[in-house]
């Protein structure tokens, strides 16, 4: 009898285990955020530097204080629509103290994968 119930628990464990394993990884996304900050300065910009550097998958692609233009670039992150990586982005720029006078210019999101640069 002990055996029986130890095969049927085992039969009902079995195809659990089987389905995890065969789940797509998630997916992943590159994003390139154009976005400007009205007067930005050396100092604004220094933090926000500072705030992306920490981040292991953003960098600061490009800056210019006199236009007020920044380009964020974000690799292998877990969201793929445009709001929500305004989201990433405005939390960025929150912990930089910037959260006045942001405007987003083009946000462009691509999902990464086999084929892909």
């Amino acid at each position: 009898m002990k055996h029986i119930i130890a095969l049927l628990l085992f039969s009902l464990i079995l195809p659990v285990q089987t389905l995890h394993a065969h789940e797509a990884p998630a997916a992943t996304f590159d994003a390139m955020v154009v976005l400007t900050i009205a007067d930005l300065d050396d100092a604004t910009l220094a933090k926000l530097s500072a705030e992306i550097g920490k981040a292991k998958n953003a960098t600061l692609e490009y800056s210019c204080t006199w236009s007020g233009v920044a380009v964020l670039k974000f690799s292998d992150i877990s969201v793929g629509e445009r709001a929500d990586v305004i989201t990433l982005v405005r939390r960025q720029l929150s912990a930089a103290g910037i959260e006045r006078g942001v405007e987003f210019v083009h946000v462009h999101v691509e999902a990464r994968g086999v084929g892909k640069c």
